[in-house]
């Protein structure tokens, strides 16, 4: 946790020392589980905005978390330049860990709120207009391609040929992370299921941008002339190149079939050019990439307080049986 001095500090580096008389109040965001972040109010200004601290040096994290914030400033580089998705601007970015000990970027303010919170007021119809654009969204952002399948890496040799090592290669090391912290997981089941399976994945060619985390609490919606609209998408720590559906079972973490969310999946089958039916060869991926986001769920656990870790890591334990069962069919 950053003092407002060292905050202070930041902007001055970033912005300029005359733009240190600009800070307002000061105000740590809560409910991330990562990273810290402050919100900055701009004297006279409406908006403010906001500083994005990753974590410091030799904490204990899983592998692929590991200095995970230049990534995220990628990715919402290229998804500026590339698509209309609605992200938040990135003011500023210093990875150099000279004035403190961690990565930080500083972007602008969303003024909305989280759709895990706005859903709750909203009409099915509303919902759905925004499960449709979301879908256009994702669409687009998985037409941006790259030239490895993985996790963003300058290290050649985790920059895999084929979507199939790439991913036993991810899931793999997540194992190996989740037995050091001693996570009760069936792992000679997920291994055997990964084995067994694992030529559906030979059916992906090329590397798109996955986001990977794209869920309710990291879409921002706002209400405008009475209809609420996507403001900005945020979070894209987690993404890699790999199979665009990878994001579905992120997208919607507490669905076992993406065939159940129909708005979203017969929008985004109906806006991408690239994908028009939804297969069984899908479904087997589905729920590989399901297994995978709820392993890494359980193995996060580790630096959780004892109950919200207990219930995370028991209720991801019992959908990934979900998944083992659907697999082994």
């Amino acid at each position: 946790m950053l003092s407002h001095e060292e905050i202070q500090g930041l902007v001055k580096v970033n912005f300029g020392e005359e733009y240190e008389h600009k800070i307002g109040e000061i105000k740590e965001l809560k409910g991330g589980m990562f990273n810290a972040i402050y919100l900055i109010q701009r004297v006279d200004e409406k908006n403010g905005i906001v500083l994005k601290v990753g974590v410091a040096p030799g904490r204990d994290l899983l592998t692929y978390e590991q200095d995970i914030m230049p990534t995220e400033v990628a990715c919402y580089q290229l998804i500026k330049e590339k698509t209309s998705i609605p992200i938040p601007e990135i003011l500023k970015y210093d990875f150099s860990k000279k004035y403190i000990e961690s990565n930080y970027f500083f972007m602008e303010e969303l003024k909305g709120v989280p759709l895990s919170k706005a859903s709750k007021l909203m009409s099915k119809q509303s919902l759905d207009k925004i499960k449709d654009k979301l879908a256009e969204y994702l669409v687009q952002l998985h037409k941006i391609e790259g030239n490895y399948f993985g996790y963003f890496t300058d290290d050649k040799k985790h920059q895999y040929d084929t979507w199939k090592n790439a991913f036993l290669s991810m899931f793999g090391q997540l194992l190996e992370d989740c037995k050091f912290h001693k996570v009760n997981i069936p792992y000679e089941r997920i291994e055997q299921a990964l084995n067994d399976n694992i030529q559906f994945l030979e059916e992906i060619r090329k590397p798109s941008l996955v986001m990977f985390d794209c869920h309710e609490g990291n879409v921002f919606v706002n209400k405008r002339n009475g209809e609420y609209e996507i403001q900005g998408i945020i979070d894209f720590e987690r993404a890699f190149w790999g199979d665009p559906a990878a994001d579905f079972p992120a997208a919607f973490i507490m669905s076992d079939d993406i065939r159940k969310e129909e708005v979203f999946l017969a929008s985004y089958l109906e806006k991408s050019d690239k994908k028009k039916e939804y297969t069984r060869d899908d479904e087997k991926r589905f729920q590989m990439y399901r297994m995978y986001i709820l392993t890494v769920m359980a193995g996060e656990t580790f630096r959780y307080g004892f109950l919200y870790a207990k219930l995370q890591r028991e209720w991801a334990k019992s959908e990934i049986l979900k998944c083992l069962e659907m697999l082994e069919e």
